[in-house]
């Protein structure tokens, strides 16, 4: 388990990262939409609000992970890092940005079956391969970094490469969904009791969540529009 104070100083960094962007942006006239903002608030909160929760037990360890590794992953891909930091930092920052998007590991790593096999995967060795504790942040990590990456293909508005469509990417939110609920009710066989419920519950929620923003992230691209034709795939 990360300690709480790492998650604490974690959150801190990413909130004065972010609102730090945010005001060089405005300082210069531009205009950032509200809602992201909101979401990089929401994500800074769900990673404090892990850091400050007592962890007693198993319940306990089960709100911290779908704060840290469900629900921020999600928030932060909504709240676009990624184009902000592009129209912010300075012009070598932006090149190696770019560098790393355009890259064979960012185009293998963004493609939707590696992106969905990454967050599967990650619950799967923390619930129930014995890793040593010394390795149990580094997998906390992954998972972080798994849930953002999922998000970002599925639901965020950071440019991903070779993003798939509408129905690849329903498809593997409900491979995750599935995959979810089996780990829950294999914990729960096993005596997990209500840490497996509240996995179950909880992740039932953040899915249902990104299942939102997906459709109606879909929904304003393809609406009618005055002077604007509908393609018939959109239909």
């Amino acid at each position: 388990m990360i300690p709480g104070w790492l998650l604490l100083s974690a959150a801190a960094v990413l909130l004065a990262g972010y609102l730090g962007a945010e005001s060089r942006l405005h300082r210069r006239g531009d205009r950032w939409p509200v809602g992201r903002s909101a979401a990089a608030v929401g994500a800074v909160a769900a990673v404090a609000g892990a850091g400050l929760w007592p962890v007693r037990g198993a319940v306990d360890d089960t709100v911290v992970h779908l704060l840290v590794t469900m629900l921020a992953p999600l928030l932060l891909a909504l709240s676009a890092p990624v184009s902000l930091l592009l129209r912010t930092a300075p012009a070598r920052v932006r090149a190696a940005v770019l560098v790393v998007l355009h890259s064979r590991w960012a185009r293998f790593a963004t493609r939707l079956p590696v992106a969905t096999a990454l967050e599967a995967g990650g619950l799967y060795v923390y619930y129930l391969v014995p890793v040593p504790p010394v390795l149990h942040g580094l997998l906390m990590v992954h998972m972080v970094a798994a849930g953002w990456l999922f998000s970002a293909v599925l639901v965020g508005p950071d440019p991903v490469p070779h993003r798939p469509g509408i129905l690849p990417r329903a498809a593997a939110l409900l491979v995750v969904f599935a995959a979810h609920d089996v780990l829950a009710k294999l914990l729960y066989a096993r005596g997990g009791g209500a840490g497996a419920q509240l996995l179950a519950y909880g992740g039932d929620v953040v899915e249902v969540a990104t299942a939102v923003a997906l459709f109606g992230r879909w929904y304003v691209r393809v609406r009618p529009r005055p002077g604007r034709a509908v393609h018939p795939a959109a239909r």
